[in-house]
């Protein structure tokens, strides 16, 4: 018995006749007739009462329909699961503690692999390790190794902010700067949070500098880079969704606190999931 001879019956069934089902399946109708009788000895009963033009179902037969309508809609049900369950294991959630690196790294690996979806996420805080652990996320993305029972962490890419200044500020010249030697004036930073942010943050409150974040959505930070002297930053790995136009420079700011090696960090039990992932990782550079 297999889910071909149920549907069969079924539409026998619901048709009332072995000509209209033959029709409804493209099938002759000896052959729906043969396949019929093969179903009820298989089930040692008969499930329909006969006439010349006509059959239709007996007490059993109801009994095997309502079965049998059960079976199928568990089937499909199953095919339903089993699709949702192949259709997880082709996205990734993948939290990033930097929008630079998130920027980076989405629409390259998708170019790679445009099979897998992305559900990228930004992060900050230090439940890293729990987070993997619960499944919130397939990998993370973070400033240092996440540590933890059954985790695996590994070097990712280096990443770099740069002070964006107007080609004709005295600092153009400069082959590097510290966050400290910035004269006193705005500095422009977009409202998209990260890893970066927050290390600036820290660095001008704990050194007591006299520098004035001016944050704006991105668009209207993008706009300012563009038409005012204001200084701004980015990073190496956000610098190709940035256009800070021709009229600027970058230079390389050489604070500790602003160069960084990013982590890949995964459940070892989940390995076989990020492993195009993990491949895409060892080969790009920024």
């Amino acid at each position: 018995m297999d889910t071909t001879q149920l549907q069969y019956f079924k539409i026998i069934a619901e048709s009332g006749s072995l000509t209209k089902a033959a029709k409804t399946l493209h099938v002759s109708q000896p052959a729906m007739s043969a396949m019929l009788k093969k179903f009820e000895e298989e089930l040692n009963v008969e499930l329909f009462d006969r006439s010349p033009n006509r059959i239709h179902l007996n007490q059993t037969g109801e009994i095997a329909l309502v079965h049998v309508n059960n079976i199928l809609r568990n089937v499909e049900q199953m095919k339903t699961d089993l699709l949702n369950s192949a259709q997880q294991n082709l996205t990734l959630r993948i939290a990033f503690c930097d929008p630079g690196v998130h920027w980076f790294c989405v629409p390259r690996f998708s170019v790679a692999h445009p099979e897998i979806n992305i559900e990228g996420e930004s992060y900050e805080g230090t439940d890293a390790a729990k987070l993997l652990a619960e499944r919130v996320y397939d990998l993370m993305i973070t400033p240092e190794a996440v540590h933890g029972k059954g985790i695996e962490s590994q070097p990712f890419l280096p990443d770099q902010v740069f002070l964006s200044v107007p080609k004709e500020s005295r600092l153009a010249d400069l082959e590097s700067i510290s966050i400290k030697d910035i004269p006193e004036q705005p500095l422009l930073y977009p409202q998209i949070g990260g890893y970066f942010l927050a290390q600036i943050e820290n660095l001008i409150t704990r050194n007591h500098l006299p520098l004035t974040l001016v944050r704006n959505e991105f668009n209207t930070t993008q706009y300012l880079i563009r038409t005012t002297k204001f200084l701004a930053t980015a990073s190496t790995l956000s610098k190709d969704a940035r256009n800070d136009g021709t009229h600027r420079t970058l230079i390389p700011m050489n604070d500790p606190e602003l160069n960084v090696v990013y982590y890949i960090s995964y459940l070892k039990t989940g390995k076989e999931k990020v492993k195009k992932f993990l491949l895409w990782a060892k080969n790009v550079s920024p």
